[in-house]
């Protein structure tokens, strides 16, 4: 296990993770930083925790559609049987 520091929206994070789950890490870490700047550049206005809360959202709007993206194929693979 070893210490993966990263940067989202200018915050620094220290993380612990194996050698074979760090870029992994890495990657999670890039896409939350995309969707905080996506949304915090574009309304300077609102404050870090408001960024987090509406990137999160986002996040789980696109995982939501993923799983039920998921659930549709396995259901069109069981009709196909």
């Amino acid at each position: 296990i070893k210490c993966v520091e990263i940067t989202i929206r200018a915050g620094k994070y220290t993380f612990r993770a194996e050698a074979d789950e760090r870029q992994k890490l890495l990657d999670i870490a890039g896409h939350v930083d995309y969707m905080m700047h996506k949304i915090g550049d574009n309304q300077p206005k609102l404050d870090y925790r408001d960024v987090a809360v509406l990137a999160a959202m986002n996040i789980a709007e696109e995982y939501y559609q993923l799983q039920q993206d998921y659930q549709a194929l396995i259901d069109m693979i069981d009709e196909e049987k």
